[in-house]
């Protein structure tokens, strides 16, 4: 065999070698995350915007957690539950964000309203049951609730006490806090999802207090959001945009260092191409370093006629 066909030879290997070539593990940065909605009737209040259009606070949460997803580093795993009454259900067990994109996808575009098994809004025991939840799951993924912090029926001072069988700090990650903080009538939907008009004063659980009788709209209850955090020993956020989101959830603090499978098909590619086109390129090379000298001379020749035809 010449020396021409060297090049094409070893490129053959080097494809060879990267259609054999198994994942190796390589020790990377990746999150984990259980995605916990709130998906009780004050959820739907249309306090933000999406395209210029009013958005209700679960729609905007789901589109800023979708538009987070692809920004997390492959390896990453994100599971999907949905919060009511006082019980967070799970509905997706955490699962890579790259090979199951579409999975993610399609579950977090079912996730709404209609899944309300209760009108009860009992977010503090939510928060614990979701702490649950992830301890449960295994490898105890980062929680991520997000939630107005409506409670319904109100609760009078810090509410109830974090369960016995869950440690403050436990499970790490986010109370992710969604809506204005200016109160809005809270819509009245049925359980099909149809709108019937937002609830009045007289159709709710009021609070003792006769100075604060306004449960009938909702705001974002910042301030019990975060004493809630504090208790669990979450992070607290507020939720303004996707890209707030995501950088909460790519804080280094929330990340896990550990081995996992990395594709790295692409070197011997890139060397089977550098080696198919080496010979061309080295080609090249040559035949612009051959008429160097050549040019150089006609130059110097061309100088000197024109210097000869200046002097008589």
């Amino acid at each position: 065999m010449t020396t021409r066909g060297l090049p094409l030879l070893l490129a053959c290997g080097l494809l060879a070698l990267a259609l054999a070539m198994p994942p190796l593990s390589w020790s990377r940065r990746s999150y984990d995350f259980l995605a916990v909605f709130d998906i009780t009737q004050s959820m739907g209040v249309a306090d933000y915007r999406l395209d210029g259009r009013p958005a209700s606070r679960l729609d905007f949460a789901r589109q800023a957690l979708r538009e987070a997803l692809p920004r997390l580093p492959c390896g990453s795993r994100v599971g999907l539950a949905a919060f009511t009454e006082y019980r967070s259900l799970m509905l997706l067990a955490p699962i890579e964000v790259c090979e199951h994109y579409n999975d993610l996808l399609a579950t977090l575009e079912q996730l709404d309203g209609r899944m309300r098994w209760a009108d009860a809004s009992q977010v503090s025991k939510g928060v614990y049951w979701a702490l649950r939840a992830a301890r449960d799951i295994g490898d105890e993924p980062r929680l991520l609730f997000f939630s107005d912090g409506h409670e319904s029926p109100p609760i009078e001072g810090e509410g109830p006490a974090l369960f016995g069988d869950i440690t403050r700090g436990q499970i790490g990650g986010l109370i992710v806090g969604t809506g204005d903080l200016a109160p809005s009538p809270i819509p009245k939907v049925d359980p099909s999802g149809r709108s019937r008009g937002v609830w009045s004063a007289d159709e709710v659980a009021q609070g003792l207090d006769p100075d604060r009788r306004s449960e009938h709209l909702s705001g974002l209850r910042e301030t019990h959001l975060q004493g809630l955090a504090a208790r669990t020993g979450l992070g607290y956020v507020r939720l303004e945009d996707a890209a707030g989101l995501t950088a909460a959830m790519r804080d280094p603090q929330l990340a896990r260092t550990r081995e996992l499978p990395t594709d790295l098909t692409w070197m011997p590619v890139a060397l089977a191409l550098a080696a198919v086109c080496w010979p061309a390129l080295a080609g090249v090379l040559r035949a612009r370093r051959n008429r160097l000298p050549a040019t150089t001379d006609g130059a110097i020749r061309n100088r000197a006629k024109t210097s000869q035809s200046h002097h008589p």
